[in-house]
């Protein structure tokens, strides 16, 4: 539990260069996952532990979707990486955001507070959360397929 903790309380550290950028919305990630595993679950509500269970599912099946869009911007020119840089940017904060909200719920939780029915404001900071993720993946997908069809879209623009 000190464990579980010690994560809650740190913050999640911004990526330094654009080579890192994707690396770190994967590592923030990861770091999400490993907080909803540890959860424990004994004292959630059945509507909290299905909640979990989705947050954890939809966690896991972001990680090898930005995985592979790291991959395929890899091979990119150097323009194109300026291009992606600002939706991979939204990428990083919508992962960042949405360990905030993996850790508030897990808070949440430790204070006993998802024992009751019903919807309550750690629900909809994750559902917030998980739809800023989704609409940043779109928004880096999008740029990317841009990159992809329009070498060098990077120099077209202003």
């Amino acid at each position: 539990m000190a464990a579980v903790a010690a994560v809650i309380g740190m913050g999640a550290a911004h990526a330094d260069t654009p080579d890192d950028v994707i690396g770190q919305a994967v590592s923030d990630l990861n770091q999400g996952t490993s907080l909803l595993d540890a959860a424990p679950t004994a004292d959630l509500s059945a509507g909290e532990a299905s909640n979990l269970s989705e947050q954890v599912s939809i966690v896991s099946q972001e990680d090898p979707l930005i995985t592979d869009l790291a991959a395929t911007q890899e091979g990119l020119s150097a323009t194109d990486q300026t291009f992606l840089a600002n939706g991979d940017e939204q990428l990083v904060t919508a992962a960042q955001n949405l360990l905030s909200a993996d850790q508030a719920f897990i808070a949440a939780d430790q204070a006993g507070d998802l024992s009751g029915s019903g919807f309550n404001s750690v629900d909809l900071t994750t559902v917030l959360a998980d739809g800023q993720l989704l609409s940043a993946d779109f928004n880096s997908l999008a740029d990317t397929f841009l990159a992809i069809a329009f070498p060098d879209i990077g120099s077209l623009l202003p």
